[in-house]
């Protein structure tokens, strides 16, 4: 079984632990970490933008991929947010066993 990390970023802390909380909750991810010590360059609408960012990144089975994708567009702030999701085929079968037992 693959374990999925998917990314995703947040203007300020409360948005993200919000969403966080709803994802366990939901059972969406088994675990999400938050780094609230993020510098986001990028460029939108045609202006190069530098803001603090916090990036939550959840640890997932293959299933529930594309059910937390669409559940993080739904409720998300930005009007175009980063969500990425990347396998991981190597990993210890303690967390791979924890990850699909705490998952739906």
């Amino acid at each position: 079984m693959a374990i999925y990390i998917v990314y995703s970023f947040y203007k300020n802390i409360t948005q993200a632990k919000k969403i966080a909380r709803k994802v366990i909750n939901n059972k969406l991810a088994a675990c999400v970490n938050i780094n609230n010590d993020i510098n986001s360059i990028f460029i939108w609408k045609n202006k190069i933008c530098d803001e603090k960012e916090i990036e939550l990144s959840f640890k997932t089975n293959k299933k529930n991929v594309k059910p937390l994708i669409k559940f993080l567009e739904s409720n998300h702030p930005y009007e175009c947010p980063s969500i990425i999701a990347l396998p991981t085929y190597e990993t210890n079968n303690a967390f791979r066993n924890w990850v699909k037992n705490n998952t739906i």
